[in-house]
């Protein structure tokens, strides 16, 4: 009987598998390494994030971001698939390694809200430059915990930034070109962005300004 028991024991362990997308391995005791580890998970934490303000702010930019960026995602499958280059270290991760999603993804989202911010943000350039360094450290750290976890070589996460980079400038590129023509006017007024309260607040030169105004001003009118 305990034999049987301890064989359906044994199988249920040999079935588990981890889910690689949140699970990082580090040597016990290394604070640094844990802290890498946690920094790995960035693009999952910017992925909810951006679909929280999308959902909550109803914004056409989020919209937009969030469309590149998981487009980004499927680019570096195929690219994985293409070249097909195994990762320094087999048993840390499924899959290839050449090139890196974190890297690209974080690449992507680096590049496409420094030039966003630039072109588009009409705010104190302080904040600007504050959030763009923000961006571009985040991505450097996020490269780092590749290496240092052993999870990528140097040259998978560097390709894997320069694709991110690339790919980031193609879709700010084919945004604006969409923006720019009459189709993008007629999808924002279509019925259905009307009924989900698609807007674009572009621009409104300081929207967190206008925001608070309004609501300051609404807020004198009911008392």
């Amino acid at each position: 009987m305990m034999s049987d028991i301890q064989f359906i024991v044994d199988s249920d362990i040999r079935e588990l598998k981890s889910f690689g997308l949140t699970h990082f391995q580090y040597h016990d005791g290394d604070h640094l390494g844990m802290l890498l580890a946690l920094i790995s998970l960035v693009p999952i934490f910017l992925i909810v994030a951006e679909t929280t303000i999308i959902f909550s702010r109803r914004e056409v930019t989020g919209v937009l971001l969030l469309s590149g960026q998981l487009l980004n995602e499927a680019f570096n499958l195929a690219l994985k698939h293409i070249i097909c280059q195994d990762r320094p270290h087999k048993h840390l991760g499924d899959g290839y390694g050449m090139p890196s999603s974190h890297s690209q993804f974080m690449g992507f989202f680096a590049f496409y809200v420094c030039v966003y911010f630039e072109t588009q943000v009409k705010v104190h350039v302080a904040h600007k430059r504050a959030i763009q360094l923000g961006a571009i450290v985040l991505a450097v750290l996020v490269l780092l915990s590749r290496v240092y976890l052993r999870y990528h070589t140097w040259r998978q996460v560097l390709v894997g930034a320069i694709v991110g980079i690339v790919s980031g400038a193609v879709w700010y590129w084919i945004v604006e070109c969409i923006r720019s023509t009459n189709v993008f006017k007629h999808v924002l007024e279509s019925n259905i962005c009307r009924w989900l309260l698609i807007r674009d607040s572009r621009n409104v030169a300081n929207i967190a300004l206008a925001e608070y105004n309004l609501s300051t001003s609404t807020k004198t009118k009911s008392t």
